[in-house]
């Protein structure tokens, strides 16, 4: 796993030397690790975490927390300050970007946050759901070749991870951007200023290679982001962002159609590794997260 470039710091040493420097807990207690997001109580990051933390022995507790936008990001310097640090899931990695003190290149360039923790007293963000992402893309487009066109749905927090991973490739000829609010999808283009990327206002005749799902649409279990039959061709694969502890209503749909799919649950695992890397030195052993969901 390469390691991560930090914006804005001159010598802060090994960013992936993590929370467990810290010396806040004064208890004596477990270090205190969550997901901050709202709605949260699907997560399976618990579920995960806990179990990387058993397999090397930690002494560290790793919980759900459902806060709102305005108590997102002093809970999260709590955290990261107290000797724990944590994941931001939607709707708020945006919003916390102004509390990191340290930010690495991929927050910078995607404006987004889901891994954070302290070090020398500082807290510091990264985007690992770019790592997380790039690992599905590559297990399910397995030989991409040139100019494959991808349809991607949503424009938050998510979907500036995935862009920024799909357009660092040299795979992907053409992404297609469709968001429900046309003003926050034209932003995000503008932000990349590629003329591979465009904007458009109606999925339905697309024929993409490759449908990414960014947007939290499928939580509920009950309604899919968009009708694939309503394209002008099935892609060759979907990648759904939204998990859940059943397949999403847009896996099921794909799958029914014969078209293979990955749910969120695959890119959890691997952004979760790397947030693991990210506040202890090193990944977790191989499999362990990955064997917690079975």
């Amino acid at each position: 796993m390469s390691q991560p470039v930090v914006m804005r710091v001159e010598s802060a040493g090994n960013e992936r030397t993590g929370a467990s420097s810290m010396t806040g807990r004064v208890t004596g207690g477990p270090a205190m690790y969550a997901v901050l997001g709202d709605p949260v109580a699907h997560s399976l990051s618990p579920v995960i975490h806990n179990a990387a933390f058993r397999a090397t022995g930690r002494n560290a507790s790793y919980v759900a927390r459902r806060v709102g936008a305005g108590k997102c990001g002093p809970v999260l310097r709590s955290l990261a300050l107290g000797g724990g640090g944590g994941n931001v899931t939607v709707p708020h990695k945006e919003r916390v970007v102004p509390f990191l003190d340290r930010r690495t290149r991929a927050v910078e360039a995607t404006g987004a946050c889901n891994t954070f923790w302290a070090r020398e007293g500082e807290v510091w963000g990264d985007n690992t759901d770019v790592e997380g992402f790039l690992g599905t893309w590559h297990g399910v487009v397995a030989r991409p070749g040139d100019g494959v066109e991808v349809l991607l749905l949503g424009a938050g927090g998510a979907a500036r991870a995935v862009l920024h991973a799909l357009l660092g490739t040299q795979d992907v000829g053409r992404v297609r951007l469709w968001n429900r609010g046309e003003e926050r999808a034209r932003t995000l283009i503008g932000q990349h200023g590629d003329s591979r990327l465009s904007r458009i206002g109606d999925w339905r005749g697309e024929s993409p290679d490759v449908v990414v799902n960014a947007t939290s649409v499928g939580l509920d279990g009950r309604a899919a982001p968009l009708d694939l039959r309503e394209l002008a061709a099935l892609p060759r694969a979907v990648i759904d962002l939204v998990y859940g502890r059943d397949p999403t209503p847009l896996c099921r749909e794909a799958a029914e159609l014969g078209v293979p799919t990955r749910d969120g649950r695959e890119m959890l695992v691997r952004q979760a590794e790397a947030s693991h890397a990210r506040w202890f030195g090193r990944p977790p052993p191989p499999g362990v997260m990955a064997r917690a969901l079975e």
